[in-house]
């Protein structure tokens, strides 16, 4: 069920007849093929959301077809000592929304994805795992060239602590407390977007602690000139059913041309389908 709000938007276009007829004969003699491939059901079972996503995806609109899409999701750990680090909840859901929704409308995804992002991505979706911000850095650098549009949905750390050694720093070594020294880390969205091509395409986000959505816009708008996005979502960490490891977000979405817009509470999918489109037609 989750699988399914994730990647199901509720504003997806119904399609034609003879489109869901096609489809419905592709996944038969889908499901005919790993029958005959695999030794049992279970195996089936297992390969079934893949399945569902390639009719999915062949009823979805391809209005990114022959775009490539580059999507950084999770948290980044900075380590401070050989077992510890420095982090947030960020759990990806909204970076690996975005990424299936741009792959079900025909772009070639790749997704950076930061420690323990468990959220599910199709086979389609090329995915490189990373841990701390450097490397998300030197992952989104290496890729952005090539790329057509970026969506930076990581919750990357702003600073990383100074480590205190690669073994485990002992209680018994600091009695009454200690400080750790916290450096700046790379702006992957202001880098990014600073060196961008002409015709790509950034899409960033904010998370905040804001009272409620208003003040939230204003949070939005600041961020996307400061960053120098195309678009730029903000959403209320704060906020029950909204941010970090909910299934829902509530955002208030600005971009460069002056169209902002506040959006109450709904799946992350549908925060993804509208994103896309408002990117697309900028």
């Amino acid at each position: 069920l989750l699988l399914l709000g994730l990647i199901v938007p509720a504003r997806a276009q119904q399609p034609d007849t003879t489109t869901v007829t096609s489809s419905v004969e592709e996944l038969s003699a889908e499901i005919a093929a790993l029958k005959a491939k695999t030794s049992t059901w279970d195996k089936v079972l297992a390969a079934l959301p893949e399945i569902f996503l390639a009719g999915l995806q062949a009823l979805s609109p391809q209005d990114m077809a022959g775009l490539r899409v580059m999507v950084t999701l999770g948290p980044t750990r900075e380590a401070w000592d050989g077992v510890r680090f420095w982090s947030n909840p960020s759990s990806g859901l909204m970076g690996s929304a975005l990424a299936v929704c741009a792959w079900l409308r025909g772009a070639e995804v790749t997704a950076i994805c930061g420690p323990g992002v468990s959220a599910f991505l199709p086979r389609g979706v090329q995915r490189h795992d990373v841990t701390n911000a450097h490397g998300m850095y030197e992952a989104a650098r290496g890729l952005w060239p090539d790329m057509d549009m970026g969506m930076f949905t990581a919750a990357v750390a702003d600073f990383s602590p100074a480590p205190l050694g690669e073994r485990k720093f002992k209680k018994s070594e600091a009695p009454d407390g200690f400080s750790l020294d916290f450096r700046p880390n790379p702006d992957i969205l202001h880098n990014l977007a600073a060196v961008r091509r002409p015709g790509q395409k950034v899409l960033g986000f904010a998370a905040e602690t804001a009272p409620d959505m208003d003040a939230l816009l204003p949070l939005a708008r600041a961020k996307l000139a400061r960053k120098k996005a195309d678009l730029l979502a903000a959403n209320r960490v704060n906020a029950v059913g909204s941010g970090f490891g909910t299934p829902t977000n509530s955002v208030a979405v600005a971009d460069a041309r002056g169209r902002e817009e506040i959006w109450p509470s709904q799946s992350k999918a549908d925060v993804a389908w509208e994103l896309c489109t408002w990117l697309l037609r900028i």
